[in-house]
């Protein structure tokens, strides 16, 4: 029969080592992910100014624009 510290130092405490190592992996993942957004949601944000000084631009020049 096992005691309360077998199971601790067998069974418990290599489960919440795992876990920790996974929540770890996890998180640099989802940090990873959340680099990924706010550079596409900047790139979306210079294009979308990009767009809008093109279109200035266009207009000064007498040339008509159509958004697509």
């Amino acid at each position: 029969m096992k005691t309360l510290a077998d199971v601790v130092q067998l069974d418990l405490v290599p489960l919440v080592a795992a876990t920790l190592k996974e929540a770890a992996r996890l998180t640099a993942a989802v940090e990873g992910l959340a680099r990924e957004v706010d550079q596409l949601t900047a790139e979306a944000g210079e294009l979308r100014d990009t767009n809008r000084l093109l279109g200035a631009l266009l207009s000064q020049l007498g040339c008509p624009y159509e958004r697509r």
